[in-house]
């Protein structure tokens, strides 16, 4: 019992950083959809878009502790969704556009590196959690490895 139990722990943790990663970006959706809503605006739709697929994803992770797979839908098409929506809101940071997706801040130099920080730091999280789902589809991840090694060791 205790060596099936660690044979699913080890499966689980192949999605450990994917996990983290989602609880950030919903957390970031949820606040940016609490800010909008206090200035009443309808881009509102955005984050709390982007906040629901985040619950799938977190949803289809924790079907992952008793259903072993490598293939995650939601998650990859939530990080693809993050990775297009960070391109457009950097796009959008320098144009007459800030106003509608960020109407609770003010257009200064500051808050524009920030939120460019912000966003790339978005993106790079997006674009590396869509490179490591590509790995675990393929069974080309580490865990996945170790996985393998654990269960030579304990038949």
């Amino acid at each position: 019992m205790h060596k099936k139990m660690g044979l699913t722990h080890l499966y689980f943790n192949r999605f450990l950083a994917v996990r983290y990663s989602t609880a950030f970006f919903l957390f970031l959706n949820l606040y940016w959809a609490v800010f909008l809503l206090g200035s009443r605006s309808m881009v509102v739709i955005l984050p709390l878009f982007l906040f629901v697929l985040s619950i799938f994803t977190a949803l289809e992770q924790i079907k992952l502790y008793r259903n072993h797979s490598n293939k995650l839908p939601y998650a990859h098409f939530f990080y693809k969704v993050i990775l297009l929506t960070s391109i457009i809101l950097l796009i959008t940071l320098y144009s007459p556009f800030y106003n509608v997706f960020y109407p609770f801040l003010k257009n200064t130099q500051h808050v524009l590196n920030i939120l460019t920080v912000l966003l790339v730091v978005s993106l790079s999280i997006s674009f590396l959690m869509l490179k490591k789902l590509n790995k675990i589809k393929l069974n080309q991840d580490k865990h996945f490895a170790r996985v393998e090694a654990y269960k030579k060791i304990i038949n």
